[in-house]
């Protein structure tokens, strides 16, 4: 009713009543990218067409002005969805980019569900009320990294304990705001305040001395092999405690160790025969990598693999060469389920070991340390740096840059300075390390033997 062109003569912007309605609506036309229709919220007269028409083509031209100028910087007009709805078309986007590993241009399933936690932090900056981008407040989101680091009871009781968990947020909130503005949707990105990363020297992840190695060593050894577990807790057990010697010795991620297959396993042609009864290969493929690199790592752990083939019930193959695994046996996975060789240990296995060890070494052995499986691996390259092995050698075994392996583990603090003072105080220990300076292979078991007497006889 009472339609109203407000450029006579062009029907891309007019104003009209609905029947039964006072209240003034508008029409527009938004080249590419199809018609609005919308309230004025004006009010008019039913049967009046003159009251409320100044206003109501004012708010149309004003809309129209809007459009037009929007247009000419390149950004899309036309609004249907809020900022949150933007969320799930961008998070749709990245998810065809999941690969089962790490590779450049893709991301994995963890990647993933990292950044949908970031941007559900993002609503919650925001109370979890999703606003229209066009009235995003620049300055307000610029204070995003103070918010996150200040405890707000009910959004954000629990602040991150580093910067450099902030940073990692605010990557995927940047990546978010460049996909809105590639697409059209704002007309700048926006800045944060900016939040200093800690030092990779402060961020490291903590280690075992000799000694907590030692202790935890021998009371895994005694518990992996209680038989006060069923015949299934015995395997988890087992499997777990030789785990942990071969991530110490191999200084491999325990993602990597939880993906080998027994045709990764590999003798090293190049050493003696003497040698080849300790040390030998791993091929750790791109797909178990973290950096979707494949390596080859050397280590001195070929009993720790014999045992795991004898647990997991694997007959000895006459005549070949380590592992001995017959050919129906090489895809089978190294850590596989109990009876179940075509399926690696499940998480919430790993999970569950993982706790009955922190209850029985956390307040024995570790102190306040805060110890993962992950720092078993970190123990085995400090041992490893201990004992002078080559910079170079040590970053293409563990898979890590150098700049990372000096600023982690080159590193001079009080815990350091123990170490080192334990170890030049330990006469038998020192001469062992010496015998072995040249070596890369030698089990960390064997250079810290003279330690456990010492931990027996204390005890």
């Amino acid at each position: 009713m009472h339609k109203v062109q407000v450029f006579p003569g062009l029907d891309d912007c007019y104003i009209y009543k609905r029947p039964n309605s006072s209240v003034w609506q508008y029409y527009l036309s938004i080249p590419g990218e199809g018609d609005e229709r919308k309230t004025t919220k004006v009010k008019g007269d039913i049967e009046d067409i003159s009251v409320g028409q100044k206003e109501a083509t004012k708010f149309a031209i004003d809309r129209k002005l809007t459009v037009m100028s929007r247009q000419q910087q390149g950004l899309k007009a036309r609004r249907v969805k809020k900022m949150f709805d933007f969320i799930d078309e961008y998070l749709a986007e990245e998810e065809k980019r999941i690969a089962p590993y790490n590779r450049p241009g893709f991301i994995t399933k963890e990647t993933f569900r990292v950044k949908k936690h970031h941007l559900s932090l993002l609503k919650k900056f925001y109370h979890n009320k999703s606003i229209k981008l066009e009235e995003l407040d620049y300055p307000k989101l610029h204070h995003y990294p103070t918010w996150r680091l200040t405890v707000d009871p009910v959004w954000n009781p629990q602040p991150p304990k580093t910067n450099h968990t902030v940073n990692t947020e605010l990557t995927t909130i940047r990546a978010y705001f460049t996909f809105l503005l590639r697409e059209g949707y704002i007309p700048q990105e926006p800045t944060f305040v900016r939040v200093p990363r800690e030092s990779l020297k402060n961020n490291r992840r903590d280690y075992l001395s000799p000694r907590q190695y030692t202790q935890t060593i021998n009371s895994l050894r005694k518990w992996s092999t209680s038989q006060n577990a069923t015949r299934n807790q015995q395997y988890n057990r087992r499997m777990v405690y030789l785990a942990l010697l071969i991530m110490s010795n191999s200084c491999i991620r325990i993602g990597e160790l939880r993906g080998l297959r027994w045709f990764d396993i590999e003798v090293n042609p190049n050493l003696p025969k003497a040698d080849q009864k300790v040390g030998h290969l791993i091929r750790i493929r791109a797909e178990i990598s973290k950096t979707g690199q494949p390596r080859t790592v050397q280590t001195p752990t070929v009993d720790r693999f014999n045992e795991l083939r004898e647990l997991a019930g694997i007959t000895k193959e006459t005549r070949s060469h380590f592992p001995h695994i017959p050919p129906e046996h090489r895809n089978d996975y190294v850590f596989a389920k109990f009876r179940k060789p075509d399926q690696p240990l499940g998480q919430g296995t790993w999970d569950r070991i993982w706790q009955e060890i922190k209850d029985l070494c956390a307040d024995r052995y570790w102190n306040q340390k805060k110890i993962s499986y992950y720092s078993f691996r970190h123990t085995g390259i400090s041992f490893a740096v201990a004992r002078g092995v080559p910079m170079l050698l040590l970053t293409r075994n563990c898979g890590t840059g150098s700049r990372y392996l000096e600023d982690v583990y080159y590193h001079h603090e009080s815990e350091s300075k123990e170490t080192w003072e334990t170890l030049n105080q330990n006469r038998e220990f020192k001469s062992k390390v010496n015998l072995h300076k040249e070596d890369m292979l030698i089990p960390v078991e064997y250079v810290v033997d003279a330690l456990s007497e010492k931990v027996a006889s204390k005890a």
